[in-house]
């Protein structure tokens, strides 16, 4: 009976720290992503930004 309460005591406390580091991880990945995702998209921007200065400076607006 004691060992079986142990047991349980120790598999509770693995799963509990199991389950923050996963948490952890997906945080990491969604930082990742968000920033590939920036990397990605960053360029775009500034060509788009470039686009429009020469744009009103052509058309004088």
């Amino acid at each position: 009976m004691n060992k079986s309460v142990a047991l349980t005591l120790l598999s509770t406390i693995v799963l509990a720290s199991s389950t923050g580091s996963a948490v952890a991880a997906d945080n990491k990945v969604v930082a990742g992503a968000k920033k590939v995702g920036t990397a990605i998209v960053w360029p775009f921007k500034k060509v788009g930004e470039g686009m429009k200065a020469v744009g009103k400076k052509v058309t004088g607006k």
